[in-house]
């Protein structure tokens, strides 16, 4: 029994000690449970486990906690996501926003009208009317607290959270004085070498070498600052400086700039002079007898005379007591070594600084005695001495005086950059976006590895990576969106409902406290949301839109400009920029890229008729008027060239200038449409005569190559050559004598005068800015009721029209070789054949060659320029050895011997009508009729007449109607003629010459017309009569790079053709 009991006992033991470790992992597991909270998407069922399930009507989950970890597999549970907090599966989640602590506005009475506070609480409707008898009650005076706290809220909001405050509060000056070792400054002295921040040396040797320079210092002269109704900040920041100059004026010679300029030099001791307590010590019991003359200068004194004197003394601390009202903060600069070399000497005295005068948190030296902060030496110009001082704070006022511009400029400016710096949190966030999804979705940890390249192989990663993608492109739609919605969206805070203001004063005074609209945030939301947008034409000037009043044109805006920017100054009448200018060059830039586009541009002229002055180099006048400037026909085109930078002639400052090609009026280009368009021009290259040569030279060379080579193989016999080289020698030399006496025809004289007159006509050399505001109109936009300042507001915008689109430089060379060659051949015309009696004068040149030969291998060519002129009908020809004229022709040029080409003769004729520019213009290049009216010579003589005339009535006009103008153009005399006098050959072999097979074989020339032949010169009739002669060929086709039509000044025809 004992042994059966003991078994029986152990298995009860054992199963109630397996009854307690069952409890035990219960109440574990129960505990476990409540660390995972697990949620799904959606509402919880109704009736089931309500009162374990937590619904969050703010994320749209349903929760409750789980025995394992949400998801975990085989748990068959829709609660598979982790709770955002453990919190969501004990109560419904509600995050209460707490408003920091409020800062109490001062009360209106205590606020100065025209105060953003005062205005806030003086006009602002805070639910102070009548109460009815609810809004007594304890609950509603509760509301109307909360109500005041909240306008209370929006007063500092105004007043500290603006960017338009931010951007202004920039805008001071401070100004220092160096100053005098006196005790303040040696204790910070000695805290620097204490510190280690100055060598271990004595106060004495580090004042007077330079390392310690100390400074007394003013407060800050703030531009834009709070005034009352009726001031502006402008004019308190003018009295205050314009005191301080005065102040400066005053003291420039007086005994402080005296004494402080020969410290340096002077014994340590002498400073005890400038220390306030010193000298009060030193002149306690002192009685000042009035009476008695003054004994001592203050100015040339010792220190220790001065202290002793009680009448000096006393008036010197007075005046040490005013220096240190001006300037009563203790500063001080501490140079290197090398710096101290160049630190200020003698009555160099005043330190200039723009901006804010703190640069640094407070701080202080380690084991120091004193706090600090670095003072901002950025904007500093100086030393100066008092008087230098005084006239460069009249130059600042000056310079910055509302109607000069320059604080509308910078202010816009300083709002720019801020406002990129806030769009730059913006796209860092955006662009950090990829890897704070990285994280989020895939807690990878990526210190110590490197980037490397994917193919995204495995399925789980690109299954991420997917997820990562769709939710980045998502949230990139997102800021697309709002990018369009605020790119033309006004976004305004609406501060606060009125009162009823009844009286027309009080509106009155509400409105002068207030300001004006400003949309620089609206137009830069543009330029931000760009990058997620696309959108593209963001700088001024790059979209354009079409012009009603000017059809054909297009005006792109380049500005806003707004009556009294950025506040009235005295009566003035003027208007600044609302947005900020490019600079000159990135402007000009923009319309250089206008391909096909000109901008209109006033001359000097126009410029002074409609009073539309530049005054960029003139700072501190007034820049822009409050006026319309309209874009009118008469006003020509400028295409821009090029940029370079120089000096000007009058200030000597570097400066860009910019080249520019004037083009036509919108007058000149709606009546003589032809001549404002890229012009025709002949390049022989493409003519039916050098096609033909090219494929006719490679065909013969190809056969004497072929011949030459068989000859050497012994296959065939020697090929013909030919030995005329003394000829062709003397062909060499002779072309080129001629081609220099050319040169030198061309180069001097009147053609010089000719070139310098037509560049002058055809470029400009402006500078940048001067350019920008002759290309610059201005209209006046209609008032939008935007604020209740109605300030005038006008559209600053840049007309751009149609025009040519040929390089200006390859233009003005065809022009004017054309036009010089054109003048040639009148002159030699009239030379040669007289004036004409009609109405036209042509002229007609051609290029020949005379082949001859004085045996099988001797065959050479003469070369020939004929020329011949009338009036509708033409006569025989004369040879002309005129170099200009036979470099025209194509005898100079032309190829000899084996290498000629018919391409290298040319012949044309030229037609020379006189008239106005429009009747010219209209007329056909080769009219069937020729139109009534004078004779070409009468016309020539009187029309220069008549045009000095008009420049005269109408000075730096560019387009004038009935201005009388030489037509020129040029026609091909037709098919090049080509004659071969068979019956002379002396024998077969001739015909192997490669000379004459070259010549015989020119091809796309036809005969010589039985009136041609008939009309040349004596002396070519006598060679082809000669027993050497073999061949001839008359040239066809215009010179290269001819243009077909040129205009010439009748004044300029005369010079060269006396008729």
């Amino acid at each position: 029994m004992a042994m059966l009991f003991l078994p029986f006992m152990q298995l009860v033991l054992l199963a109630a000690a397996r009854r307690t470790s069952q409890g035990e992992h219960s109440l574990k597991t129960d505990e476990a449970a409540k660390d995972h909270c697990c949620c799904k998407k959606g509402l919880c069922e109704p009736g089931h486990n309500s009162t374990e399930e937590i619904y969050s009507p703010n994320d749209d989950l349903c929760c409750r906690f789980r025995g394992g970890p949400c998801g975990r597999l085989f748990s068959f549970s829709y609660f598979t996501a982790d709770a955002p907090a453990t919190g969501y599966c004990r109560e419904v989640p509600h995050v209460v926003y707490t408003a920091p602590a409020v800062v109490q506005a001062p009360a209106p009475s205590a606020l100065t009208p025209g105060h953003p506070a005062h205005t806030v609480q003086t006009y602002c409707d805070l639910g102070r009317g009548e109460l009815t008898q609810d809004e007594r009650s304890a609950e509603s005076s509760q509301k109307l607290g909360a109500k005041s706290n909240i306008m209370q809220t929006m007063v500092n909001e105004i007043t500290k959270n603006s960017i338009d405050t931010m951007a202004k509060e920039i805008f001071s000056i401070y100004l220092c004085s160096r100053w005098a070792p006196s005790s303040d400054f040696t204790q910070i002295l000695e805290d620097e070498k204490a510190a280690n921040q100055l060598p271990k040396e004595e106060p004495a040797a580090l004042y007077k070498e330079g390392r310690f320079i100390p400074l007394r210092c003013s407060e800050n002269f703030k531009v834009f600052n709070d005034v009352g109704l009726g001031e502006t900040s402008f004019q308190v920041f003018e009295e205050q400086v314009r005191s301080l100059a005065s102040w400066y004026e005053a003291e420039k010679d007086g005994a402080v700039a005296a004494r402080l300029a020969k410290l340096r030099g002077a014994e340590f001791a002498e400073a005890a002079a400038f220390d306030i307590p010193t000298v009060v010590k030193a002149l306690e019991g002192c009685e000042v007898n009035e009476t008695l003359p003054w004994d001592l200068s203050v100015s040339e004194a010792s220190g220790a005379q001065l202290l002793k004197n009680c009448r000096a003394g006393k008036w010197w601390l007075g005046k040490l007591t005013d220096w240190q009202r001006a300037m009563p903060f203790t500063s001080f600069m501490s140079p290197d070594e090398e710096a101290a070399k160049v630190a200020p000497q003698g009555k160099e005295q005043i330190l200039m600084c723009f901006g804010k005068r703190v640069a640094s948190q407070l701080h202080r030296r380690e084991g120091g005695q004193h706090l600090m902060t670095d003072q901002n030496a950025i904007g500093c110009h100086g030393f100066w001495d008092l008087a230098q001082a005084g006239k460069m704070l009249d130059r600042i006022v000056k310079l910055w005086r509302p109607p000069t511009c320059q604080l509308a400029s910078m202010e816009l400016d300083m709002k720019v950059k801020i406002m990129e710096l806030i769009a730059n949190m913006n796209s860092r966030l955006f662009d950090a976006l990829p890897a704070l999804l990285t994280e989020e979705l895939s807690g990878a940890d990526f210190d110590g590895k490197a980037l490397a390249a994917s193919s995204l192989g495995s399925s789980l990663l690109r299954g991420v990576w997917d997820t990562i993608t769709h939710s980045f492109s998502s949230m990139r739609g997102q800021y697309t969106r709002l990018g369009q919605l605020l790119g033309n969206t006004v976004v305004k805070w609406a501060v606060c409902p009125l009162k009823n203001i009844s009286q027309t004063e009080d509106l009155q005074n509400l409105d002068s406290a207030l300001g004006t609209e400003d949309d620089l945030a609206r137009y830069y939301a543009e330029i931000a949301y760009a990058k997620w947008t696309g959108r593209t034409k963001l700088l001024p000037g790059e979209e354009c839109t079409s012009n009603p009043s000017l059809p054909s044109t297009m005006a792109c805006s380049i500005g806003i400009m707004q009556q009294d920017m950025p506040e009235p100054y005295r009566d003035d009448q003027f208007i600044c920029p609302v947005r900020p200018f490019l600079p000159a060059k990135q402007q000009l830039e923009v319309f250089q890229k206008k391909k096909g586009f000109c901008p209109l541009s006033m001359s000097t002229v126009q410029m002074r008729n409609a009073s539309w002055f530049f005054r960029g180099r003139t700072p501190q006048r007034k820049q822009y008027d409050m006026k319309e400037n309209l874009p009118k026909k008469d006003i020509q085109g400028v295409r821009i060239m090029d940029f370079k930078s120089r000096q000007d002639t009058d200030f000597h400052v570097w400066r860009s200038f910019v080249t520019t090609s004037l083009q036509c009026t919108l007058e000149e280009a709606e009546e003589t449409p032809r001549w404002c368009a890229d012009p025709e021009v002949h390049y022989s290259q493409t003519s039916m005569n050098g096609l033909a040569d090219g494929v006719g030279r490679a065909g013969r060379g190809a056969a004497q190559l072929v011949a030459h080579g068989m000859h050497q193989a012994g296959v065939g016999e020697q090929p013909v050559g030919n030995s005329a080289a003394g000829k062709t020698l003397a062909r060499w030399l002779y072309r080129n004598g001629k081609g220099l006496q050319a040169w030198l025809k061309e180069s001097t004289g009147k053609a010089s005068q000719r070139y310098e007159k037509l560049r002058e006509r055809s470029f400009q050399e402006l500078e940048a800015g001067e350019l920008v505001h002759s290309l610059s109109f201005q209209s006046e936009l209609e008032s939008t009721g935007a604020d209740t300042k109605r300030k005038q507001r006008y559209d600053r915008y840049v007309v751009v029209a149609p025009c040519k689109t040929m390089d200006p430089e390859t233009e003005f060379d065809l022009k004017y070789t054309t036009a010089e060659h054109a003048l040639q051949l009148a002159r030699k015309a009239n030379q040669k054949f007289g004036s004409v009696d009609s109405s036209v004068l042509t002229v007609e040149l051609v290029g020949s060659a005379v082949l001859k030969m004085g045996g099988v291998s001797n065959a050479w060519l003469d070369f020939h320029t004929l020329i011949r002129a009338g009036g509708a009908e033409l006569g025989a020809f004369i040879e002309t050895a005129t170099p200009i004229l036979e470099g025209l022709s194509g005898v100079l040029s032309a190829n000899t011997g084996a290498s000629l080409r018919a391409s290298d003769l040319v012949g044309f004729q030229v037609q020379f009508r006189c008239g106005t520019r429009k009747a010219m213009h209209d007329l056909p290049a080769r009219p069937e009729v020729e139109p009534e009216g004078p004779k070409f010579a009468t016309c020539v003589a009187q029309g220069a007449a008549k045009n000095k005339e008009l420049r005269q009535a109408s000075p730096g006009a560019a387009y004038l109607r009935e201005e009388v103008v030489v037509r020129v153009t040029f026609h091909s005399s037709g098919v090049c003629g080509k004659q071969l006098d068979l019956a002379k050959l002396g024998s077969s072999n001739e015909t192997q010459n490669p000379v004459y097979q070259t010549f015989s074989g020119i091809s796309g020339c036809s005969g010589v017309p039985a009136a041609v032949a008939s009309s040349l010169p004596a002396e070519v009739k006598q060679e082809m009569e000669a027993a050497n002669f073999r061949g001839l060929l008359l040239g066809s086709g215009l010179p290269d790079k001819t243009l077909y039509e040129v205009l010439v000044d009748p004044e300029e025809f005369l010079q060269e053709v006396p008729l």
